[in-house]
């Protein structure tokens, strides 16, 4: 009887070892590099991620994973050089995929988008959609319209085909959390929104506080909604993150 405990002792200490060893591990980070504020989209078993491509050409890198861990480059959406390409948006709408970005001038910030008809391309030619401000992230109301969501809590409606917005639709939509007055921060900076819907909620994500400042200022934020009008309820477990 001793022996049949030791043996069964022995498996429970070999055994958690046998598995560890054989399972698949991933090291941090998963892209080595240059591959700042990423947007990522799911299709069925397919993931698609770009993110900013500041002043590299050709821009708009799209990559495929299948796990969220090994991506491959397969595209470049943008091929002429803008300005400085920030925070895009990569989403599927009906049979067409669109990337939505902001290029940083000397002097101000404007809005684009290209769109294919599959994440490997041919891109279209980047069209403006003529409005400033910066992060757009698109959004498909309950009715069926479709929004761009921006920093600052402020939105846009689009025109069906998504390539231009719809003049006198810009409004602000939401404050923000309001975090405790003596945190220190860069400043309100409510930025970086992405929205999606689950279940019957619309989550809508933003960060908060800043980048480049005090290095407790930077944090991210929800609320959520059952319209996309609103009214949006702040978490109360926020901040999600906080540095």
């Amino acid at each position: 009887m001793k022996r049949k405990h030791a043996l069964l002792y022995l498996m429970f200490l070999i055994l958690p070892w046998k598995v560890f060893s054989q399972a698949e591990v991933y090291h941090n980070p998963i892209l080595g590099g240059d591959y700042p504020d990423p947007t990522i989209m799911r299709e069925g078993d397919d993931y698609y991620m770009t993110h900013s491509a500041f002043d590299y050409q050709p821009g708009l890198t799209v990559f495929h994973s299948r796990d969220l861990v090994h991506w491959k480059p397969i595209s470049h959406a943008l091929n002429t050089y803008l300005g400085s390409v920030w925070a895009p948006d990569i989403t599927k709408y009906k049979d067409k995929y669109y990337i939505y970005f902001t290029v940083a001038f000397p002097k101000g910030r404007k809005n684009y988008v290209t769109y294919s008809t599959s994440p490997y391309g041919p891109w279209s030619d980047p069209v403006d959609l003529k409005i400033g401000n910066i992060d757009p992230c698109h959004v498909v109301s309950e009715d069926g319209s479709r929004w761009m969501f921006m920093s600052a809590g402020k939105r846009v409606r689009l025109t069906d085909d998504g390539l231009a917005i719809v003049p006198g639709t810009e409004e602000v939509v939401y404050q923000g959390w309001q975090y405790p007055n003596d945190w220190v921060t860069e400043g309100f900076c409510l930025e970086g929104p992405k929205l999606k819907k689950i279940g019957e909620y619309y989550y809508y994500l933003n960060a908060e506080g800043g980048t480049a400042g005090p290095p407790t200022s930077h944090m991210i934020t929800v609320a959520r909604s059952k319209s996309i009008n609103g009214p949006w309820e702040n978490s109360p477990y926020n901040p999600l993150v906080h540095t």
